[in-house]
């Protein structure tokens, strides 16, 4: 049996257009070995020549390719970092924003191979899981190995059944799979199970937790400290990214932005409607002890914005907006800034309703429209609607601190209100109930 590619080198055959080395770690993992070097060690003997970029200073981005587990090559790896040494693995087998649909004997015949590799090079079977929609948010069929050297677990994320030889067959003659979508194979790899366990609707920080992780200083800045990074890659996942991040930072790191992005029906290219973001948000909310709170949505945002602009766009002899033709994106923009940040009461109240909210230790899911004003350092996105995260702010210099999902150098930073406010497409909380 040949090398076991993921879906991403079988359909797709150039996500990594660098020429990457491909380490084998099975046998590091299956012996231990793999957890027991230092940070240096670990680099030296089993990352030399690989290709990767930091998510945050905890955790490497490998490119798809760069590492084989056995036959089984992965996608996009993720290596998360202790003091000490690796604590734990994130592999991609298969997702849909990184590697397009899958039909439906794809997809399994991938499963198969991945749980066969996996098999063998822990050398022994996997356990079959109940299914725990709380724990990753969506329907998934999982595994879990356990041996002397460490513990691996690997999570299915798809809607419909998986059809027998028969079924499969009917439907083939029928004309297709289109009741069936893939959505993910992710496997988890650790020193024991508790390195790779996931954080469900259980398991959701404490308030005093939450509240733990407000800081201040003399300055007149607070914060929220700890809040997880999520890195959506080149995918239109920022509303699955970002609200991974808001489920993480509560503790349910299980439901990752794989998960969401099945209930989101994001696309990769695509990303996410504005309209069909606050219905996703609302619906998956519902799934976990959380409260979602819209404070500002685009249709008001647009009803309130197009009189008031197209007024002000007539007096300086400049075009007006169209609530048919991307308003936001088309949109002048000092003219945007004299229309929603002119006032210094328009400001201050768009501010106080962040400070009321990173004061109860609730980041606020942000959607914004990019290119309007510079933003350092320059984002992988030049143009368009986006989704970030609003975790801090200064009443003072009336500043917010914001963050990206695009790993390392998009953690925190900082922008003036009187730009923040005009490119706002609508603001929302997720709240622990």
């Amino acid at each position: 049996m040949g090398m076991i590619k993921p879906i991403s080198v079988l359909m797709t055959a150039a996500l990594c257009s660098i020429v990457c080395y491909a380490g084998d770690i099975s046998k590091a993992i299956s012996s231990g070995d793999l957890w027991n070097g230092t940070v240096a060690e670990t680099k030296n003997k089993y990352f030399v020549g690989t290709n990767y970029s930091p998510v945050d200073n905890k955790t490497w981005r490998m490119a798809p390719n760069a590492l084989t587990f056995g036959k089984l090559q992965a996608g996009e790896v993720l290596v998360h970092w202790g003091d000490e040494g690796v604590e734990s693995l994130r592999v991609m087998v298969y997702n849909k924003g990184d590697d397009g649909p899958a039909d439906q004997e794809t997809y399994f015949e991938t499963l198969d191979a991945a749980m066969e590799s996996i098999s063998e090079m822990a050398g022994v079977e996997p356990k079959k899981l109940k299914a725990d929609v709380k724990k990753t948010g969506v329907k998934a069929e999982s595994w879990e190995w356990s041996w002397d050297g460490g513990a691996a677990r690997l999570d299915a994320g798809f809607s419909g059944k998986r059809p027998g030889k028969k079924a499969a067959a009917r439907r083939k003659k029928k004309g297709g799979d289109d009741a069936f979508e893939a959505e993910f194979i992710r496997v988890d790899i650790g020193p024991d199970a508790d390195a790779i366990a996931l954080g469900g609707a259980k398991d959701k920080a404490s308030r005093k937790e939450i509240k733990g992780s407000i800081q201040k200083d003399e300055e007149g800045n607070v914060w929220l400290d700890g809040v997880p990074m999520v890195d959506q890659g080149q995918k239109g996942y920022c509303v699955p990214a970002t609200l991974a991040r808001v489920f993480a930072f509560y503790g349910m790191d299980g439901v990752d932005q794989h998960a969401l992005a099945a209930l989101c029906d994001s696309s990769a290219d695509g990303g996410t409607s504005n309209l069909a973001m606050e219905q996703a948000m609302s619906a998956i909310c519902k799934k976990f002890p959380v409260k979602f709170t819209v404070l500002e949505n685009y249709s008001n945002t647009l009803s309130e914005l197009i009189p008031a602009y197209n007024k002000l766009a007539g007096r300086k002899n400049k075009p007006s907006l169209s609530a048919y033709n991307d308003p936001m994106g088309s949109a002048d923009p000092a003219l945007l800034r004299e229309v929603r940040a002119g006032k210094k009461s328009a400001v201050k109240k768009w501010l106080t309703a962040v400070k009321k909210s990173i004061d109860n230790g609730c980041p606020v899911v942000w959607s914004t429209t990019l290119g309007l004003y510079p933003e350092t350092p320059a984002l992988p996105q030049a143009r368009g609607g986006h989704m970030r995260l609003i975790i801090g702010y200064n009443m003072k210099e009336q500043t917010i601190f914001y963050t990206d999902s695009w790993g390392a150098g998009h953690e925190k930073k900082t922008m003036k209100a009187t730009n923040a406010l005009p490119m706002t497409n609508g603001r929302y909380t997720i709240k622990l109930r």
